[in-house]
């Protein structure tokens, strides 16, 4: 058999590429700063709302006790609105004051350790109905974030009784009440969001990126190693028990297990970085979201918001992990195969570059085609981007964010991953012809039109 001995090169050189003192630093290194990067992403959002939000909420998910003590309620509007309800639900003592001695009573709030509030309330022809308040230092233990909660109790309860004193029956309040939630989006498609739309920028940017560099710079790895143990005459050696084509199956299997290997090390340490930071991130302040969208009149748009972050995770799961595990191994392949074709032809190391330069085109114009036509498409697919998911060169690094996306379905995934597939051994049977003649060659470069004729000639 043309391919005995591989699994001999494999052991060889995935044993070699993992001891090498290069690839555990650099994996250490490149899995903590992701560990870092994905811990700081979660954590800082969370710290910065558990900032805001610092006391509003006790631990068991309710409104924490106020900080104020005393309302001072001094009402312009000559309306006759009344507090007295709100202020016993929100445990304050109210004092309804006039114009002057609420000024006073500002004046005192600067330099008293009285922890107070004033909120003077006026009508005007054109703003409309205002609040205006102002609380003790925060010196006091005055909360700032408190001052905004009972201004929402303020003006909810002042809209509800300017409704009800215009004949609005107590049925109809609430939805008078609630905010108008608008959507927008293309004819034939869902509603837009700002969290979807971010999802489908970044998400493909980042996919695009991580997999090119691990599978274009691991190929490159490929054609590095057969070209030094051929200009070192290593290969010389290796030929005498080991057919060629087991030598470039074996590196190729070897080099694919090393890089996907890494790459899921790199995500371990991502995903370390996000789960070991949960209590204290973004996710754990959920519910004080929705609570905090609730106070401030937005409890629709909070909810919407917190669906969408949920909706995008929720597309990370065990078919969308294989979808992209699979793209990664063929894609993988072809650029490795045809890696270690120009790393054959080439007899001196100076000239790897040049033989390389024909993959490198191929591999950025793959890159970019799958890059491009989905970060800067305003208006759904495009002709380009159905062209990318099923063309070799670009499809491994399209197909993983499509899917977790929902741009495109199973059956979609799995014709494209079908055609990468049949590619390969199309590739692996030239290769099979061609890779016997051109690893012992000595000569000048060869061009891909002599080892085409090669092929013919086999």
């Amino acid at each position: 058999m043309k391919i005995k001995g591989w699994k001999n090169v494999f052991a060889f050189t995935f044993i070699q590429q993992i001891k090498a003192k290069s690839f555990i630093i650099g994996t250490a290194v490149i899995m903590l700063i992701t560990a870092l990067i994905s811990a700081l992403a979660n954590i800082i959002p969370g710290l910065m709302l558990g900032d805001d939000s610092s006391g509003i909420f006790s631990d068991d998910g309710e409104a924490a006790a106020l900080t104020v003590d005393k309302l001072y309620i001094c009402d312009i509007t000559g309306m006759g609105f009344s507090f007295e309800e709100a202020a016993s639900a929100l445990g304050l003592t109210l004092e309804n004051v006039d114009k002057q001695t609420a000024d006073s009573t500002i004046e005192r709030l600067k330099t008293s350790d009285e922890r107070g509030m004033v909120a003077i309330i006026s009508l005007d022809a054109e703003s409309g109905l205002a609040v205006d308040s102002r609380y003790s230092r925060e010196s006091t233990g005055v909360r700032p974030e408190d001052g905004e909660r009972i201004n929402a109790v303020l003006a909810s309860q002042i809209k509800a009784q300017y409704l009800m004193g215009s004949g609005l029956s107590a049925d109809a309040l609430p939805l008078a009440m609630s905010n108008v939630y608008t959507v927008s989006g293309v004819a034939g498609e869902g509603p837009r969001s700002l969290v979807k739309d971010m999802a489908n920028t970044l998400v493909p940017m980042l996919s695009s990126i991580i997999l090119f560099i691990f599978i274009f710079s691991y190929s490159q790895l490929v054609a590095q190693s057969v070209a030094i143990e051929k200009s070192s005459r290593i290969m010389e050696y290796l030929l005498t028990s080991v057919k060629p084509l087991a030598i470039i199956m074996g590196k190729v299997l070897a080099m694919c297990c090393v890089s996907l290997m890494q790459f899921l090390l790199i995500i371990a340490g991502g995903a370390i970085g996000f789960f070991a930071t949960m209590p204290f991130g973004l996710f754990a302040h959920i519910g004080e979201l929705d609570a905090g969208g609730a106070l401030s009149g937005s409890g629709i748009q909070a909810q919407n918001i917190i669906s969408d972050l949920q909706s995008v995770f929720s597309s990370v799961n065990a078919m969308s992990v294989i979808v992209m595990l699979l793209t990664f191994i063929l894609g993988f392949l072809l650029f490795a195969i045809l890696a270690g074709l120009a790393g054959a032809s080439v007899s001196k190391m100076e000239d790897l570059a040049s033989a390389m330069q024909p993959l490198s085109i191929i591999g950025v114009l793959g890159f970019y085609l799958a890059y491009f036509p989905q970060v800067t498409a305003s208006d759904g697919e495009n002709v380009m981007m159905v062209v990318a998911r099923y063309l070799p060169i670009s499809s491994p690094f399209i197909l993983p964010s499509d899917y977790m996306l929902g741009r495109l379905d199973t059956a979609g995934v799995l014709i494209a991953l079908v055609i990468l597939a049949a590619v390969d051994v199309l590739l692996m049977m030239l290769v099979a012809k061609v890779y016997e003649h051109i690893v012992l060659h000595t000569g000048s470069k060869l061009s891909i039109k002599d080892m085409l004729k090669l092929a013919n000639n086999k």
